[in-house]
């Protein structure tokens, strides 16, 4: 019965699990728009939330960033940076497309990625990562070659109470 109650595991896969499926859909998501870049960029125009030429910019540059970002959020590569980034578009679709975006739908499905990135914004990317095998390279410590170490230790104890009695009464 146990094996029901009790979280089995680490951490570290979920996130994986996370970034696995995230990247993974941001990255199909910017090949989609980048292999058909001129209905996305009148798609961009067509929402009229920008001017004319921000839209043109807007609509030839995210394709190529999700394609990028998706790639290094799956890596687990600057994985803070990346998951920033992408929340950042995440809540620009969320503005753009709203809460609710049509009938029979409970809520834009970019608020979950909204929140998964903001997880792996503050967690990290986990054990499985290129960031933490960067970070393990880091911490290893070089010992010096022709440094000697020494060190002195000075112990002081108390004497037993028994000498602390007879050396009170003496004086």
């Amino acid at each position: 019965m146990s094996l029901f109650f009790k979280a089995h595991g680490h951490p570290s896969i979920g996130l994986l699990f996370i970034r696995l499926t995230l990247g993974t859909y941001t990255m199909c998501l910017g090949i989609m728009q980048a292999s058909n870049i001129e209905d996305y960029i009148a798609k961009v125009k067509a929402m009229n939330y920008f001017s004319e030429n921000a839209a043109f910019i807007f609509g030839f540059i995210t394709p190529f960033i999700l394609i990028i970002f998706g790639a290094l959020y799956i890596m687990g590569f600057f994985t803070p940076v990346t998951s920033f980034a992408l929340a950042l578009i995440t809540i620009v679709k969320i503005f753009t497309i709203g809460l609710f975006p049509s009938t029979g739908i409970p809520f834009n499905k970019d608020l979950i990625f909204f929140v998964c990135f903001l997880t792996t914004l503050f967690a990290g990317a986990g054990v499985f990562s290129f960031d933490a095998l960067l970070d393990r390279k880091k911490k290893k410590i070089v010992p010096l070659e022709n440094a000697s170490a020494v060190s002195t230790v000075e112990v002081i104890t108390e004497p037993p109470k028994e000498e602390k009695a007879e050396n009170s009464s003496a004086v």
